[in-house]
């Protein structure tokens, strides 16, 4: 493979205008009604500005469209990601109803679906009986696909920098997958996308620092999430797929084995799958003992095993329906320790 040739420009008004950005907004964010106060569950002792998932958008978009290959659907991207962060900074300030964020959440997954044409066509070898096409199912498929992985990631921003971190490791390999495919429209988005994710990371995490000095907000976990469910799905069809979509499911294995863990554990819990409680992956770490950005760090690495073991064995040769097996096997393995953990320390 070649190595890619950065659009220089862009990647630097990227990067530099994120630093700007968070400068800026975290000076207005208490006029704005926009600090995560302490209290109630959360861990941070001050209160702390959310307008990350502002400054990354607000920086993203200039340079987008500054890049010399744009990408086929770049304006229909640019209105749902521009949607789906006005909605985010909304409930940032007014807290909106779990009911009127969902309904927000599946117009955006149908307008992604119809009008942005973001849809998982079929599976690929999933079940070992060849090609498995979604025909009329393709659309209500994909818009649950997109939920699933915006609450997914909104489930992993329990510990700064992780749901930032665990995105970037994911965006940053996609990029180098559509490279490898030719997929240059894509590989210079998600190569723009992880420039703007990188600076906030920085100050949104622990590893270089004592505590986070702003945060993402919903605005964030939305656009970054957004961001991840378009590239996953629409990077795995077309004529020349830059992975199968069972590989997939490994490059965004850690939100998506934490989300589905978490409603299992609820379930049987007789508690609705939805409520919120601290026995995530984050807390079950934090249990023993981990500093935050130790915890990080982990889930991090984690994130870049699931994924070069989930192409490394794609390039093997290994059937598809393995791949989505040993996931499986994966996931259960992880639902009866966690489960048991919290029997003992919960």
């Amino acid at each position: 493979m070649n190595s890619i040739p950065l659009p220089t420009i862009p990647l630097l008004l990227a990067f530099v205008s994120t630093w700007a950005w968070l400068w800026l907004l975290r000076r207005h964010a208490p006029s704005w009604g926009l600090l995560d106060k302490p209290g109630g569950r959360k861990q941070h002792a001050q209160p702390t500005p959310m307008v990350g998932g502002m400054a990354m958008f607000l920086a993203f978009w200039p340079a987008a469209f500054l890049l010399e290959k744009p990408m086929d659907h770049l304006s229909r991207f640019f209105l749902i990601t521009f949607l789906v962060v006005i909605i985010g900074v909304w409930d940032d300030a007014k807290k909106l109803r779990v009911r009127y964020r969902f309904g927000a959440e599946l117009a955006m997954g149908l307008l992604m679906a119809v009008d942005g044409g973001i849809v998982v066509h079929d599976l690929g070898n999933l079940v070992g009986l060849g090609e498995l096409p979604l025909d009329w199912m393709a659309v209500p498929f994909s818009i649950i696909c997109f939920i699933g992985v915006i609450n997914a990631l909104n489930m992993a921003d329990g510990v700064d920098g992780l749901a930032a971190g665990t995105t970037l490791v994911s965006t940053t390999i996609m990029m180098i997958l559509a490279w490898s495919a030719n997929r240059l429209e894509e590989a210079y988005i998600l190569g723009l996308f992880s420039t703007v994710v990188l600076p906030f990371f920085l100050v949104n995490s622990r590893l270089l620092q004592p505590r986070a000095w702003v945060f993402m907000g919903d605005a964030g976990s939305l656009f970054m999430g957004t961001t991840l469910a378009w590239f996953a799905m629409s990077l795995t069809q077309g004529d020349t797929p830059a992975f199968k979509p069972v590989v997939a499911l490994w490059l965004v294995a850690v939100p998506l084995i934490e989300m589905f863990s978490s409603f299992l554990r609820r379930i049987l819990n007789k508690k609705s799958p939805f409520s919120a409680d601290r026995q995530h992956a984050h807390h079950l770490l934090r249990q023993l003992n981990f500093s935050d950005g130790t915890v990080t760090a982990i889930l991090m690495l984690a994130t870049v095993l699931f994924a070069l073991t989930g192409l490394g064995l794609d390039r093997l040769g290994v059937a598809e329906v393995y791949l989505f097996v040993g996931l499986l096997v994966l996931y259960t393995a992880y639902c009866r320790v966690s489960i048991n953990f919290w029997k003992h320390h919960g």
